[in-house]
């Protein structure tokens, strides 16, 4: 049974290698996999599940009949909805971009970045408990299918999703494994650059893109066919990684958690230098920290706020003025708190010439510098990163500049 539950664990994980700029296709791809499974397997592998005590959630999937796959292609990026028979939220997001990929719980606002193989080799390692595989097969070999290897089956073609296609074969190395069955068009545009090899979803080929793919394993067997093919320029896909509504839960914009980890336990009223942290900048999606602005000679004003929050807004005409009269000695980074729509962040940020450092603050940055949970919110941070005042900025603006001008 491990072996099936590491095999479907496996449909998630979508990293994928050095891709250039030039064209391939573009669009959205839909797609539909039906799983079936031997009788009594199900409830064999339900079972297995709670005795490992896994959540609802990952039962669900097992419990489920079949999976909507939604990928937005665009260059060198995908983005990849996935959904469970009818079910209206997201199940699983994966995120992709070069060597990079985020796999994303939508409902536990969990997030696991692979950026090399090495930690795709690691995940998988850490993600089942049968060090069979382990022994047996090398990881990496899974993410860097053979296409040298397809082979034609007949000449008789099949019409797809109003696509003519070639079936093909693809020997697999893993112990014990039937071969892959692909369906695969030469109608839509490709090329080398989109070649995008993982394990068992693939959808670039060297022949074409594959609109049908039947996989069989021990007790189960997948089919994944095509339900409707979008062709055409598509927005870039960065701004949905930070523009999809996670309800309360700290979207993937906002500074992961492992990352400020540290700051837990830690009272910013009895730390004489403030530590280290991380945050997302809403203009892209870059990583930003606070210690890169250490040895600057800057005072250093952090702004809590929210788009919400009217004594906020009422603040920022006094704020813009504050941080252009003091540009000289002063940086101002504004932290917005629970609001995940990037594109409605941006337009309060443009409609108050909010024209300074604009980040995204999670649950651990706002539990440590803004304890009282009131906002607005301000820090003010000598050269040295020594809290000099904090507070409610409305009426404070004089008290700011005297410590900043050394009056």
């Amino acid at each position: 049974m491990n072996k099936i539950l590491l095999a479907c664990a496996c449909c998630f994980i979508v990293p994928f290698y050095s891709l250039s700029q030039s064209t391939g296709f573009e669009g959205v791809l839909e797609y539909a996999i039906v799983f079936k499974y031997e009788p009594g397997f199900r409830e064999k592998t339900v079972i297995g599940l709670k005795k490992l005590g896994s959540t609802d959630r990952q039962i669900r999937f097992f419990q489920a009949d079949s999976l909507r796959i939604r990928t937005y292609i665009k260059q060198d990026s995908i983005w990849e909805e996935s959904y469970l028979d009818d079910d209206k939220d997201i199940y699983k997001i994966n995120f992709q971009a070069g060597f990079h990929a985020e796999i994303i719980d939508h409902h536990s606002g969990s997030r696991t970045m692979l950026s090399n193989l090495k930690e795709v080799e690691d995940f998988l390692e850490n993600n089942t408990e049968d060090p069979n595989w382990r022994d047996k097969i090398k990881v990496s070999e899974w993410f860097n299918l053979d296409y040298s290897k397809l082979r034609k089956l007949g000449r008789r073609k099949e019409m797809i999703g109003g696509y003519l296609c070639q079936e093909y074969e693809l020997p697999l190395s893993t112990p014990n494994s039937k071969p892959y069955y692909y369906w695969i068009t030469e109608d839509l545009p490709s090329n080398e650059s989109q070649q995008i090899p993982y394990f068992f979803n693939p959808i670039f080929t060297p022949k074409g893109v594959v609109l049908k793919c039947d996989m069989k394993a021990p007790s189960i067997q997948n089919q994944k066919t095509i339900r409707k093919i979008t062709p055409g320029p598509i927005d870039p896909i960065l701004p949905r990684l930070r523009s999809i509504n996670f309800g309360t839960l700290d979207s993937v914009q906002y500074a992961d958690q492992k990352l400020n980890q540290h700051l837990v336990g830690k009272d910013i009223e009895q730390a004489p230098i403030l530590p280290n942290f991380s945050f997302y900048s809403v203009d892209s999606n870059q990583l930003e920290s606070l210690y890169s602005r250490q040895n600057n000679g800057k005072f250093i004003l952090i702004d809590f706020w929210a788009t919400w929050c009217t004594p906020c807004l009422r603040e920022m005409p006094q704020l813009a003025a504050f941080q252009a009269e003091n540009a000289a000695i002063l940086e101002v980074i504004s932290l917005n708190q629970g609001d995940h729509r990037a594109d409605q962040v941006r337009q309060v940020i443009t409609q108050h010439n909010m024209i300074w450092t604009q980040g995204y603050a999670g649950k651990l940055l706002k539990a440590f510098l803004n304890p009282g949970k009131s906002i607005p919110h301000a820090i003010l941070l000598d050269s040295n990163l020594k809290v000099r005042w904090r507070g409610n900025p409305a009426g404070s603006w004089d008290k700011l500049a005297e410590i900043i001008r050394g009056n």
